[in-house]
């Protein structure tokens, strides 16, 4: 089936072991998403795009499914040598436009979560966070339409696995996804701070399942994901995905059965292995399902000096509603 999208994989050295970037052919030629700014995935990418025909001078224009590393870090090389504008969420408008005012929110945002979840793992935003040269940036939103590759693609935000989340969705059903939908793996709902900073801490998890339910409800032909092969019936991938929630939900109870009262108490009963920096991924998995079960009322938590503890409310059934 010809689709006028052709994938392009480039190796990373996470676990995931590869990312996506997607060329789509026609006007204007767009590239999506761009893999790691390392020399070694530059090279694959350029690679990539010369097996069919493109240099990095040719695109014309670039969309970021979100402000992750393994899919920004090609953005400023293929800009400077074709020029080509650049499409990201809205929700992405500080963390390009301050740099390190904003890198300094992020690390602050994290030391604080930390220490309320009975930490002391330290994360530094200096990780995955860059300096953004860029430069004709067009913002989008919610519902907007973006002109690439020869067709009109709607915009979906899709927060969740990021605050800059987004999918391109065509009148053909095919979708680009980023890691909104990832085959093999499930995306982290990453604690992040709020795009605007008056606001309260976002609940990824409780965004990122809305984000899947309102996913689930089209009728998509072809999902092309940040990592792995492009699928068909995202609906059951989805459904996967809550059941897979439901099971850490069940695992959280228990170690709270046991005894454990915090973020962190809980992360070392469900994760202990995790060492260092990778520490966030537990507290931040924990946190976000802590959060689901606070909303369905089966647990309650209050501030124990600088620490909040958690406590389980009521017994509940092992099928909960979606």
């Amino acid at each position: 089936m010809q689709t006028g999208i052709e994938r392009v994989r480039l190796e990373t050295p996470y676990p995931e072991d590869h990312v996506n970037a997607y060329l789509l052919f026609g006007d204007p030629l767009t590239l999506v998403d761009t893999g790691l700014p390392f020399p070694k995935s530059l090279a694959q990418l350029e690679a990539g795009l010369a097996r069919h025909g493109v240099r990095f001078a040719d695109i014309e224009q670039i969309v970021v499914t979100h402000m992750h590393l393994d899919h920004i870090g090609g953005v400023a090389p293929v800009q400077k040598a074709s020029g080509a504008r650049i499409v990201v969420s809205e929700a992405a408008r500080r963390i390009v436009e301050l740099g390190e005012e904003e890198h300094r929110r992020f690390d602050a945002f994290y030391a604080a979560f930390a220490r309320e979840a009975g930490s002391d793992v330290r994360w530094e935003s200096r990780i995955w966070m860059q300096k953004y040269d860029w430069h004709d940036v067009v913002y989008v939103r919610d519902g907007e339409a973006v002109r690439a590759g020869g067709r009109d693609w709607r915009v979906m935000y899709v927060p969740g696995h990021s605050r800059t989340d987004i999918c391109l969705v065509d009148a053909e059903g095919f979708a680009i996804v980023g890691d909104h939908l990832l085959p093999t793996i499930s995306a982290n709902a990453f604690v992040e701070p709020p795009v605007d900073p008056s606001a309260p801490r976002p609940k990824p998890l409780l965004d990122y399942r809305a984000s899947m339910k309102r996913t689930r409800a089209l009728d998509l032909a072809v999902v092309y994901p940040g990592h792995g092969d492009p699928f068909t019936d995202h609906r059951a991938l989805i459904d996967r995905r809550f059941a897979e929630h439901e099971a850490r939900c069940a695992q959280i109870r228990r170690a709270m059965d046991r005894g454990a009262t915090t973020v962190a108490e809980i992360t070392r009963a469900l994760f202990p292995k995790l060492e260092g920096p990778m520490v966030m991924l537990g507290l931040s998995e924990v946190q976000g399902h802590l959060d689901l079960m606070e909303s369905r009322g089966e647990v309650s938590s209050a501030m124990d000096g600088e620490v909040r503890r958690w406590r389980l409310v009521a017994e509940v059934s092992n099928n909960c509603p979606q």
